[in-house]
């Protein structure tokens, strides 16, 4: 009966402490990525990826021609910015 009681325990233990390692911790601004890009993706973009570009975060997006650009936001608000000249 111990010769599977031990190996069963060590495998939970194992599996318990590799856990925190699957957990999300991809940070942008204080936000979590997903979070952002769900935001994002809420605003009518198509989002593939996103991350901190200096002061502003840049997301991947895909327009409806299969075109990739980037976007840049704000990170207080994850608002569009608008560039003007």
């Amino acid at each position: 009966m111990n010769k599977f009681i031990i190996p069963a325990t060590l495998a939970v233990f194992t599996l318990a402490a590799g856990a925190p390692a699957f957990a999300a911790t991809d940070s942008i601004f204080d936000h979590t990525e997903a979070y952002v890009q769900q935001d994002i993706a809420a605003q009518g973009f198509n989002v593939t990826d996103v991350e901190e570009w200096g002061e502003l975060i840049v997301a991947t997006v895909v327009d409806d021609q299969g075109h990739s650009s980037f976007k840049f936001f704000d990170p207080d608000t994850i608002a569009l910015v608008r560039w003007s000249s």
